[in-house]
């Protein structure tokens, strides 16, 4: 999914370039620690998934000049859409056809035994 410079400048409601480089490394930061808690960056347009990222990239751009800061979940709406997220992932993985489990698994012989 790519959620572009101009959307985090927009949602943080940052005008001018001045903070481009800093607000790139906070993107790239927000998606790194969603995959740390196990949500996978989406291939598709996944609003939700937008949404956690801009609003974990605002705060930590709010809270750049802070020595100690609560821990991220603290965001409001950010511990509810990663609940979300997660469960929409594990459901997907649930989707899956047992059919592409069952090819993987050899099938066992036939009539075994030992033949006397």
């Amino acid at each position: 999914m790519n959620i572009s410079l101009e959307e985090v400048k927009t949602y943080c409601r940052i005008d001018g370039d001045l903070e481009d480089g800093l607000l790139q490394s906070l993107l790239q930061a927000a998606k790194d620690y969603l995959a740390g808690a196990g949500i996978d960056e989406p291939e598709d347009d996944v609003p939700l998934y937008g949404l956690c990222v801009k609003a974990l990239v605002l705060d930590y751009y709010d809270r750049r000049g802070l020595t100690q800061r609560p821990d991220p979940y603290e965001v409001p709406g950010v511990r509810n859409a990663i609940n979300q997220l997660k469960l929409r992932a594990e459901a997907a993985r649930a989707a899956v056809p047992s059919s592409v489990t069952a090819d993987a698994v050899p099938p066992s012989p036939q009539g075994g035994g030992s033949g006397g």
